[in-house]
């Protein structure tokens, strides 16, 4: 690992799976992480998201786009919500890139972290919030959805 370049993968409990990442990321350190980011997202079902925190990062070079652009698709066969925050509008924009080109219709990036949580913590389903307040609700709601 280069003197420039830091990961830091964590769960926040049962709701998402966190990568920090930071300094220059390159293809080769991206490649050589890849295996470990690959199993923390894999631990997670449908109903948990990924968070890519991007704000120390200062550069990313194309290989590494096209790496994580790879690893977005495969994020996107699974159904999970992705947040991407970056507070340097570059950044955002290279999450903006990964998020088009992977064709996630379930992935988007943010400047502040309480915007990227807020959006990730909305993938529980409108049914499954139901059921956690009240079940008597939730399966009325779920009657009138069939029909």
């Amino acid at each position: 690992m280069s003197v420039d370049f830091s990961i830091e993968i964590s769960s926040s409990g049962d709701r998402h799976t966190t990568i920090c990442l930071g300094g220059s990321l390159t293809e080769e350190e991206l490649k050589r992480i890849e295996p470990d980011v690959r199993e923390a997202i894999e631990r997670h079902d449908q109903r948990h998201g990924v968070l890519w925190d991007l704000r120390k990062v200062r550069r990313i070079d194309l290989g590494a786009r096209q790496t994580m652009q790879r690893i977005q698709s495969d994020i996107a066969s699974r159904q999970l919500r992705t947040a991407y925050i970056a507070s340097r509008p570059r950044i955002r924009g290279i999450a903006l890139w990964i998020v088009h080109t992977s064709g996630d219709t379930l992935s988007r990036p943010f400047a502040k972290q309480h915007q990227a949580v807020d959006w990730l913590d909305e993938s529980i389903g409108r049914v499954e919030q139901l059921n956690t307040r009240s079940p008597e609700i939730a399966v009325y709601a779920e009657k009138r959805r069939r029909g």
